[in-house]
């Protein structure tokens, strides 16, 4: 690992990992509320993250990642890497995997084109395709996220303060106390009845702020596949991440 400690510890370190096979990027930050040294691997964007309580223990966090090397780079081969979208690849769209077509100027609106299989049209420069297409995607996953989040809150009779839409990874929705509903985008990517599901489960903490037994009978009552949404996002979830996403790049060990 490079040496990157000076006299006064920063309160962050951007430096690189040495995993046998490969060179990944490393970050290493602080955290207070940390108890401990953490070590997480993101297989997606090809990076590791460290995290330590403190400044005096940013050194010893470092060390720390050295030693479990080989375990973060069994992580790294266990997760799926980062899949940009390109002109002649594909796309799963609600479900469905479509074409991604590279046609048109830079101000051609992205189209859906019925076929075999279907198409995403994305005009612009094939450079920008990832991007204008992830920003289409995003702006899909608010509108169809707001249409069934406005249909399950209706019939619980309450309304949510606020939609989110983000990229997160640890969960596919959330819901705060002040009833603002946030969901990952790449829900969009999923089938629409596993995309329906998380938006009731989200709806019902409206209702219940929690997962108890009362809060489950309240999700049965809007008719959604519960059971096997869940059982679909745990096995097909994590691969979602993957799509649109852009990987740091890797240097081979020497």
């Amino acid at each position: 690992m490079r040496k990157l400690l000076r006299r006064e510890a920063p309160s962050r370190v951007e430096t690189e990992i040495d995993l046998g096979d490969r060179i990944a990027p490393l970050t290493a930050k602080i955290n207070k509320r940390a108890k401990k040294l953490i070590v997480k691997v993101d297989p997606v964007a090809g990076r590791v993250l460290v995290t330590a309580p403190s400044k005096r223990s940013l050194p010893e966090a470092l060390r720390f990642a050295v030693e479990r090397a080989p375990w973060i780079r069994e992580r790294m081969n266990e997760g799926f890497p980062a899949r940009r979208f390109e002109d002649g690849g594909m796309c799963p769209y609600r479900g469905v995997f479509h074409r991604v077509v590279n046609i048109g100027g830079p101000r051609a609106p992205v189209r859906i084109r019925a076929g075999e299989p279907p198409a995403i049209e994305v005009g612009g420069n094939p450079e920008h395709l990832n991007r204008r297409l992830c920003d289409w995607l995003k702006k899909e996953a608010r509108r169809v996220l707001s249409i069934h989040v406005e249909k399950h809150a209706a019939k619980l009779g309450r309304t949510p303060a606020r939609i989110q839409v983000r990229d997160t990874r640890s969960r596919w929705g959330s819901c705060t106390s002040d009833r603002v509903l946030s969901f990952s985008w790449r829900l969009i990517l999923a089938p629409a009845w596993v995309l329906d599901y998380v938006a009731a489960h989200e709806c019902a903490h409206l209702v219940h702020l929690d997962h108890s037994r009362k809060y489950w009978q309240v999700v049965s009552s809007l008719d959604v596949n519960a059971e096997d949404a869940r059982e679909w996002l745990e096995q097909n979830g994590p691969a979602l991440h993957a799509w649109g996403a852009e990987q740091q790049p890797l240097r081979a060990a020497a």
